[in-house]
């Protein structure tokens, strides 16, 4: 017999851990006034350099036209820049700006470096099983589609 509480539960426990999440990584990044999609774009061109729109798309798993639109909004506050290939004028490329770079840097180094330091200190067995549960849970996830 199925049990709706259960199914309550899981979302309730989801939405929690995605407030919490929020809540203690955004904190971190409130100097900059990022949100979560933004927040994703602008690690990605840490990590990655310039980047077409396209490639930063894939990499986040959001539309070339929701990430334009991001990209437009952090352009305004001269957080991140756009330019054109030298070899081909129809590429455009996205980079965070210069005067910005070693300060979102050195955040999301923190931040990456306090999570990893969270992931050590816990049991290996603790960490399997919350890789295996979110397994399963995006694996539900996919049947709703």
């Amino acid at each position: 017999m199925y049990d709706d509480s259960k199914s309550i539960l899981i979302i309730k426990e989801i939405k929690t851990i995605l407030y919490s999440f929020r809540k203690n990584v955004g904190a971190r990044l409130n100097k900059f006034n990022l949100t979560g999609p933004q927040a994703m774009i602008i690690k990605m061109l840490d990590k990655n350099g310039k980047m077409r729109i396209s490639d930063l798309s894939k990499s986040v798993g959001l539309s070339n036209s929701t990430v334009s639109g991001i990209i437009d909004r952090l352009q305004k506050e001269e957080l991140v820049k756009r330019s054109r290939s030298e070899e081909d004028r129809r590429v455009v490329y996205v980079s965070i700006d210069p005067k910005f770079s070693d300060e979102l840097h050195e955040n999301f180094k923190r931040i990456e470096e306090e999570f990893k330091k969270l992931i050590e200190d816990s049991h290996p067995e603790e960490i399997d099983t919350i890789l295996k549960g979110l397994t399963l849970l995006q694996s539900f996830v996919d049947k709703l589609k």
